[in-house]
């Protein structure tokens, strides 16, 4: 099973109804230029982080100037990663600071999420039930070579508890905002679907 169809089944299983209409839960294409399949799968995951990122930013900078912190940690971990990946498509031999920067790209967006959900004042019992789906979900796909698009998965679940606040609560535009993030992430990787990889459409997101 593909990674991100994986994911896709995560995101059919929590039900974040919004976000499964604009992406539904089929197998994501190969990429016709990718050298192999960590090339392709780094690639969706870039893609994925920067649409997120791209949507953060402006909501960030506009309204919740609190995060910017976090914000941009996030943001130089992204261009760390950018950077390694953008070399190993040059010389592929050693993905090691790819998958390095995956990882602290996925720490970063960690952080950040988790501050999200801190603010949101969701109950720690429901995101506790949504992160155990989530890890059913990971042990289900043991031995399925997965390897890079854990971010993914952090996206989703973040949605995930931003869809339980109330449309009439005091944290609803933060709500908000971490939906619209994951729905832009998904709506990136979608539209990515089966191109050429493209390094133009991935670019490093400025900090604040």
């Amino acid at each position: 099973m593909h990674t991100l169809t994986r994911f896709r089944s995560f995101i059919c299983l929590l039900s974040v109804l919004g976000l499964v209409l604009a992406t539904g839960c089929g197998t994501q294409p190969a990429h016709p230029n990718q050298l192999n399949a960590f090339d392709g799968a780094s690639y969706d995951t870039l893609t994925l982080a920067h649409g997120a990122l791209t949507s953060l930013r402006v909501q960030v900078s506009v309204s919740y100037p609190k995060y910017v912190p976090l914000f941009d940690e996030a943001a130089d971990a992204y261009a760390a990663t950018y950077n390694a990946y953008a070399l190993y498509r040059t010389n592929p031999a050693d993905p090691s600071a790819v998958t390095v920067g995956i990882s602290n790209l996925t720490i970063s967006v960690i952080a950040l999420e988790n501050s999200f959900q801190t603010d949101m004042q969701v109950s720690p019992s429901v995101v506790a039930g949504i992160r155990k789906k989530a890890e059913t979900l990971r042990q289900r796909a043991a031995g399925q070579n997965v390897t890079v698009s854990d971010i993914l998965t952090e996206l989703e679940i973040a949605a995930a508890v931003a869809q339980t606040v109330p449309s009439a609560s005091v944290y609803a535009g933060l709500a908000s905002m971490v939906i619209q993030a994951t729905s832009q992430a998904l709506a990136a990787e979608s539209a990515s679907a089966g191109q050429p990889i493209d390094l133009a459409t991935i670019q490093p997101v400025a900090t604040l």
